[in-house]
C-alpha cells in the first residue's frame, strides 16, 4: 500500500505524459508516443487505469494511446478528450477507431469533453484534479474557429490544463501545450492559478502569436512556480528556447528549472558517464544517456509537498556534467535587488 500519493512526470522525449498514483487509482495525462509510458505502467505494475485523459490532439500527447487502448492486460475505465474539428492526421483517425473498439468491446467510457465543468469528478483518493481550461464555450467554438473575442483558435488554445490538488494545496500545473489565446481565456476565468510546480507549456517552443519572453513572464508572474519542468527531447526542436528560459528567469529567478532530456544547448555531446542522479523508473533519454532531469517522481503532502533531494541531485548533475546550462544562462543578468 502507498503511503502518499504521487505525481511522476515522464521523460518520453519530444512529447508530454504524467502518472498520478494514489492507493487504489491512477490517472495517466497524455500518452505520447513510444515505449516510455507502456514501460512505466509494467514497472509499477499497474493493471487498472481510472482515467485517461487526453489534454488535445497533437500526436505527440495521443500517439501512444492505441496500443494502450489495445492492449488486454490493462482495464481503462474512463478517457475524457475534447472534439478537434480540423485534425486530418491519420493518427487522430486511428484513435478514434481505437476508442470505438475499446468502448464496444472493453467497456470502456468515452467522454467528449474535458472541460472546467469536469472539475470534481475525476479525484481519486486524497488528490483533487481540477480542469482549469478549456472552459465550456471555448469547445463550443472549437479549433479552427473562435473564442469570444474572435480570435482564432488552435488546437493548442484548447489544449486542457490540468492542476493537481492535494489536502487543498495545488502542488501542479501541467499546461499541455497552452499557447497565448488559451492562456488569455484561462486568466479571464480564474485569478489564482498559482502552484509549486508547473510542467510548462509547448516544450519550452514558440507559444503561438506575441512574444515568447513576454508570454513565459506572464504565465510565471500568475502561477509563481518553485520548480519548473520541460518536457523536452535532446534531438528535436532545440527546445526549450533562450527566450522562454529568459522569460521564466527573469519572473521567477528562485525557481529551479529542469528539463527532461539534456539540450544541445546546454551540452554539444552527452555525459560519458552513466547517471547516477536519476531515479529507477523508466526515462527515455536513459537508453543513450541524454537525460537530464530524466524522469519525476514526487510525492504528494500538501503544502508540504518536497522535492529538495530530487533538486538538489540535480544541481550536482549540472554542476559536474553541463557546460553551458541555459538554466543558468540569464542569471547572471538580473539586476540585483
Amino acid at each position: 500500500m502507498m503511503d502518499s500519493p504521487e505525481l511522476i512526470i515522464l521523460d518520453v522525449g519530444h512529447g508530454n505524459c504524467a502518472l498520478i498514483r494514489d492507493t487504489n487509482d491512477v490517472i495517466v495525462i497524455d500518452c505520447p508516443p513510444g515505449g516510455t509510458l507502456a514501460e512505466t505502467l509494467e514497472h509499477l505494475s499497474i493493471k487498472e487505469i481510472l482515467h485517461i485523459l487526453i489534454s488535445h490532439s497533437d500526436a505527440d500527447h495521443i500517439g501512444g494511446m492505441i496500443d494502450l487502448l489495445a492492449n488486454e492486460e490493462i482495464k481503462i475505465h474512463n478517457v475524457h478528450i475534447n472534439p478537434d474539428a480540423i485534425k486530418s492526421s491519420d493518427i487522430w483517425l486511428y484513435l478514434r477507431s481505437a476508442l470505438k473498439d475499446a468502448r464496444q468491446r472493453f467497456g470502456t467510457n468515452v467522454s467528449s469533453e474535458l472541460t472546467t465543468t469536469k472539475t470534481g469528478s475525476l479525484n481519486i483518493g486524497s488528490v483533487n484534479i481540477e480542469v482549469l481550461a478549456p472552459t465550456p464555450e471555448l469547445i463550443l467554438g472549437g479549433a479552427g474557429g473562435t473564442d469570444l473575442q474572435r480570435r482564432r483558435l488552435t488546437s493548442n488554445s484548447i489544449s486542457a490544463v490540468i492542476g493537481i490538488v492535494h489536502d487543498f494545496h495545488r502542488v501542479a500545473i501541467l499546461a499541455a501545450d497552452i499557447d497565448k489565446v488559451g492562456f488569455d481565456n484561462l486568466i479571464q476565468e480564474t485569478s489564482d492559478i498559482s502552484a509549486d510546480i508547473l510542467a510548462f507549456p509547448h516544450h519550452g517552443g514558440k507559444p503561438g502569436g506575441g512574444d515568447s519572453k513576454t508570454f513565459a513572464q506572464q504565465l510565471c508572474n500568475f502561477i509563481k512556480p518553485k520548480l519548473i519542468i520541460f518536457s523536452n527531447d535532446r534531438n528535436r526542436f532545440n527546445n526549450p528556447r533562450e527566450e522562454i528560459i529568459d522569460g521564466v528567469v527573469s519572473s521567477v529567478p528562485n525557481a529551479h528549472i529542469l528539463c527532461t532530456q539534456l539540450s544541445k544547448q546546454c551540452s554539444a555531446s552527452i555525459p560519458s558517464s552513466e547517471p547516477t542522479h536519476l531515479n529507477t523508473l523508466p526515462a527515455k533519454g536513459r537508453i543513450n544517456n541524454s537525460s537530464c532531469g530524466g524522469t519525476i517522481s514526487i510525492k504528494l503532502d500538501g503544502i508540504r509537498t518536497t522535492y529538495v533531494l530530487e533538486i538538489a541531485l540535480h544541481k550536482d548533475f549540472i554542476d559536474q556534467q553541463v557546460n553551458t546550462p541555459i538554466c543558468r544562462k540569464f542569471l547572471s543578468t538580473l539586476k540585483p535587488v
